[in-house]
């Protein structure tokens, strides 16, 4: 399973994350993703983590491996749903949180984690779609 966080620089802290329940897993951050390089980026991932940088449908017909999206935080506004759910994708966030919100740091980072830990074993997790 590969994993991309797209937008760490939007988190107010340090965006550190704890382990996956997997044996084996990638886990890549980057503080934005170039503008029309996405495919570069995200071409193979399972799961986007993003805090408020757009996922549209350029972004989601290039990740043609693409299960999960993790909005991290309250909004799911900066992410195109219709095509998410037209692509059979799980979109999911992290109610009550703020990734711009240092306070928020350390529960933000444990909640997407548990968000993709869930979504590995079938279960529902804060799930918009």
């Amino acid at each position: 399973m590969n994993v991309v966080v797209i937008d760490g620089a939007n988190f107010a802290g340090d965006a550190d994350f704890p382990m996956l329940n997997l044996k084996k897993y990638g886990w890549e951050q980057y503080p934005h993703i170039p503008e029309g390089e996405e495919e570069k980026y995200i071409w193979r991932c399972d799961v986007i983590v993003a805090a408020k940088d757009p996922i549209n449908k350029a972004m989601l017909d290039t990740a043609f491996k693409l299960r999960l999206i993790v909005a991290a935080g309250d909004s799911t506004d900066h992410i195109d749903l219709e095509v998410a759910k037209e692509r059979g994708i799980t979109v999911c966030h992290v109610p009550g949180k703020d990734a711009a919100n240092p306070a928020d740091d350390r529960k933000l980072c444990r909640e997407v984690v548990s968000a993709i830990n869930a979504f590995i074993k079938g279960d529902d997790y804060n799930r918009v779609v």
